[in-house]
């Protein structure tokens, strides 16, 4: 974007193409957002899924740009969000805690005092009031735009995935951050605000 901008020259978009299912995301998931926290939240919910090693191709760009291949899940994630932009985070769903009939239930707000989660990196946090996060029905599972939690991190056993793409305030992503002491690669673009343009086109991408 940035070389196609600086010297006047067509911008070349991968196509996106994707497969749709049969069964809306609203009859598996509920969403809950503090607008202030979470202008935009969306997800894919996705079946199927079988985790193995990426492509020699996409690691070794992924590589390039300092970025440690994982999984085809996680590379994939890490991959969109170096293309388009906009951070993304994959959640196990069979790792989330369900409340009853009501399948996974998604809450992005701010963390009440004393929550707190172990991340994806072994580190636990204790919040303050504030942090924003993203929870189940039960607990905090990622930091909200910063950093996933263990709890519900992919693994060889995964098979369905919530695939979420959001627009997280650039404030209190940046509050955060300091407050926890840490900056990822996702809060370094969440911290200077981002087009909600770029959501949709990312989960899509990814998807």
């Amino acid at each position: 974007r940035e070389i196609a901008a600086i010297y006047g020259l067509a911008l070349k978009e991968p196509e996106i193409i994707v497969e749709e299912g049969d069964m809306p995301i609203t009859d598996v998931v509920t969403v809950a957002t503090d607008a202030v926290v979470c202008p935009l939240y969306t997800a894919r919910y996705i079946t199927d899924i079988k985790v193995a090693p990426s492509p020699t191709w996409m690691q070794q760009r992924l590589l390039v740009c300092g970025m440690r291949p994982i999984n085809n899940i996680v590379d994939i994630t890490n991959y969109v969000m170096l293309e388009q932009g906009n951070p993304l985070h994959a959640f196990d769903t069979l790792r989330i805690v369900t409340n009853g009939a009501n399948g996974l239930q998604i809450s992005a707000r701010r963390a009440e005092k004393g929550e707190s989660i172990i991340t994806l990196d072994g580190e636990k946090y204790e919040f303050e009031e504030g942090i924003a996060v993203v929870a189940d029905s039960s607990v905090p599972i990622a930091v909200a735009g910063i950093v996933g939690g263990a709890s519900s991190e992919i693994s060889e056993k995964t098979t369905i995935i919530l695939l979420e793409a959001a627009n997280f305030d650039s404030i209190i992503i940046r509050k955060g951050q300091r407050a926890l002491g840490t900056r990822t690669e996702s809060s370094a673009r969440y911290e200077k605000g981002l087009s909600l343009a770029l959501v949709k086109k990312s989960r899509e991408r990814a998807a």
